[in-house]
């Protein structure tokens, strides 16, 4: 069955916007960034707590944004436009958990895919960023040094999301080693299946 909306969610430099891209390039879908929101938030309501950056420290602010952004997502599924022309998107999104999506979505609406690396040492996975960093990437200003917490936080959701998507039937994309192939082998599926 084909299906207009694919989420991609998961951890910062797992290689979401990499496939969502791919999916505009080759299979005629509309990229939308949900981090774009974040930031809004981010920068118009500090009062709330809402952080880029900080979300899955799992603290108070992650689980109700996380289901913002389900509703989000729902309502644009359920939107005129969105229903009535042959309009498919693919949502890059970091701040959902999978319990959110198996709560808002039902199966055959939209498709969801986490991505992670929860098998690989901090610097293996700062020597994969560096190798694919671009000028238009946050990490391509950041010293390996300031990565370094990060990617240990960001290993530690994977490991949490992998768990999660284990528990609720979802599928996660292990993007530890082989990136590339991983990433392409995903676009392709996707694109054949839809």
């Amino acid at each position: 069955m084909s299906r207009k909306q694919i989420i991609i969610a998961g951890v910062a430099r797992a290689g979401k916007s990499t496939v969502c891209n791919e999916l505009t390039k080759r299979g005629n879908y509309q990229h939308i960034e949900a981090d774009t929101i974040t930031f809004a938030f981010q920068n118009s309501f500090s009062e709330t707590g809402i952080s880029h950056t900080d979300f899955w420290g799992l603290k108070q602010t992650s689980k109700p944004f996380s289901k913002f952004l389900s509703a989000w997502i729902k309502e644009v599924q359920k939107s005129g436009t969105c229903n009535k022309v042959d309009y498919k998107m693919a949502i890059d999104v970091y701040h959902i958990l999978p319990e959110d999506f198996v709560e808002c979505f039902p199966k055959e609406n939209c498709e969801i895919y986490f991505l992670g690396y929860p098998n690989i040492s901090v610097e293996e996975k700062i020597q994969q960023i560096r190798k694919f960093d671009t000028i238009d990437d946050w990490t391509i200003e950041e010293s390996d040094e300031s990565l370094k917490e990060r990617i240990e936080t960001y290993i530690e959701i994977s490991k949490y999301l992998q768990e999660e998507c284990e528990k609720y039937g979802l599928p996660f994309i292990d993007v530890s080693y082989n990136r590339e192939e991983i990433l392409e082998n995903l676009v392709n599926e996707i694109i054949v299946q839809n």
